[in-house]
């Protein structure tokens, strides 16, 4: 049975690969390749510009003049004026800029934001000079200025570490003004954390990936610490507690190159390279070997009834249900072999295009059930997402041989299972994001079909989703739809047979 079996697999691959329309179809996917490699929609610029030019202030002058009967707008006005005068004091992309930099964007009010210490300062020093009706004491008023006047000399000596040091000092001075406050004391100790990582790590004030980083780190940070829900069952805290983590990895170990992953972009305005091109094969050329997978999966059972060809292979020693499962495991196999072929094609088109140098560093992940980063071989990981997509293929060629065997007409089931393929992906996985929703939708096999979504201690988008129980559900919607299919093809009548 068994040697039968590899038989009637080898004969249906040899079908297969005579057929021209399967080199047309791989010329065509080296074609789309190569444009959308050159016309990448992910491919940008460059890294976003932090301008770093002196500032006008006739406006803010002016500004200040006009607010004098509103004590609150003038403090603001008063601080964004002597704020940007300490700022034009410095050439133009020096670190002191771009230090100062951070805290630009004007004072919050209200919000405190506490990796603004420049103009906190600020403000406490002229709400106390200047404001009848000030909370702020003497003592708070006196440290307020020496924090400033040691922020300055920092600046002015050119010691960018001391300037880091005096801010870790003011907001370990915060931190006892806060400690009733949960919310706001770890906000304090993020950025404490971030100024301590700075140092540790020696990184200057700059335009470059690594403050990029940092940003990004305390961005995280703080829509974990924003997010009602802080368990992996909420998508978004799942999501911002990876990324905060692989922002960490990459701070540690000084990786100047972009570590964007298949949906995560850390700097969006930097230029992506050949590495995250190659991670987001699949995520480009699905679609790509969907329609080859529906193509083959749809020819093989009609081109053979309508030629006449299949009447011979019936007419052999062999089961129909061992004939039909051959020809769904050639469809497989083929597709597979397409798989690989355009992995190679992304890797070679993706290097000539964008560099080969960005294919050393490998791909960063984080396991959630680990708690830990998991590096991986960039190649050895885009074959393991390879593999484990093959079960969402083999379910799709599974229902388009069953579709045309039993409508026998390749354009309806081509229509019928990528309106299948396309409301499940889209659709019914933008439901799923809502847990209610997901009660239900969990059940459904586009839910369940990819076991990449599981890779690396991953943790599905869908809500009571697990790797035990899609492959629960994937076993039964295979054995459903394999079985409805050897029984429909059983029951086919081949004329003249």
């Amino acid at each position: 049975m068994k040697i039968k079996l590899f038989k009637l697999v080898q004969n249906e691959l040899i079908k297969i690969f005579k057929r021209k329309s399967i080199y047309v179809l791989l010329l065509i996917s080296i074609i789309v390749v190569i444009i959308f490699n050159y016309k990448n929609p992910d491919q940008n610029a460059s890294i976003m510009q932090i301008g770093t030019k002196n500032i006008d202030l006739k406006g803010l002058e002016q500004s200040l003049e006009s607010s004098k009967d509103n004590i609150e707008r003038y403090l603001r006005q008063k601080v964004s004026l002597e704020f940007y005068k300490i700022y034009n004091k410095y050439e133009e992309n020096s670190w002191q800029k771009y230090a100062i930099n951070e805290e630009r964007g004007g004072y919050g009010g209200n919000k405190i934001e506490y990796n603004h210490n420049i103009e906190n300062n600020l403000y406490l020093i002229y709400d106390y000079e200047l404001n009848d009706n000030t909370e702020v004491s003497a003592e708070i008023y006196e440290k307020a200025k020496g924090y400033l006047k040691q922020l300055i000399e920092a600046l002015d000596s050119n010691n960018w570490k001391r300037f880091v040091e005096i801010k870790i000092q003011n907001l370990e001075e915060v931190k006892k003004y806060v400690q009733d406050d949960k919310t706001e004391l770890s906000k304090v100790n993020i950025n404490i954390e971030i100024y301590e990582l700075r140092l540790k790590n020696n990184i200057i004030f700059a335009n470059n990936i690594l403050n990029s980083y940092l940003d990004e780190y305390r961005t995280n940070c703080y829509l974990m610490e924003d997010s009602e829900d802080k368990s992996t069952n909420n998508f978004n805290f799942k999501k911002y507690l990876e990324n905060k983590e692989i922002l960490k990895y990459a701070i540690n170990n000084n990786i100047t190159q972009d570590i964007s992953q298949e949906n995560f972009n850390v700097i969006l305005e930097n230029k992506i390279d050949a590495r995250i091109s190659l991670i987001r094969t699949f995520r480009h050329f699905d679609i790509i070997l969907v329609i080859i997978t529906l193509y083959i999966s749809c020819t093989t059972v009609v081109d053979e009834t309508n030629k006449g060809t299949i009447k011979g292979l019936l007419t052999k020693p062999h089961k129909r249900a061992t004939i039909i499962v051959s020809k769904v495991l050639a469809c497989i196999i083929a597709v597979l072999v397409f798989m690989i072929f355009i992995i190679i094609t992304q890797y070679i088109v993706g290097g000539i295009i964008f560099g080969f140098d960005s294919y050393k560093l490998d791909y960063i992940d984080y396991n959630h059930n680990k708690g830990q980063i998991v590096t991986v071989n960039l190649l050895i990981y885009i074959l393991l997402v390879g593999l484990a997509k093959i079960p969402m293929y083999a379910i799709i060629s599974i229902f388009a041989t069953l579709m045309s065997t039993i409508f026998n007409n390749i354009s309806i089931t081509l229509i019928l299972t990528l309106i299948v393929f396309y409301f499940g992906n889209t659709v019914i996985a933008d439901w799923s994001k809502e847990r209610t929703i997901a009660t239900v939708t969990k059940y459904f096999i586009t839910n369940n079909w990819d076991f990449s979504q599981y890779l690396f201690g991953q943790v599905s988008d869908v809500y009571g989703l697990s790797f035990p129980f899609s492959l629960i559900i994937y076993t039964i919607y295979l054995v459903l739809i394999l079985g409805i299919l050897i029984k429909v093809f059983n029951k086919k009548e081949i004329k003249n047979v």
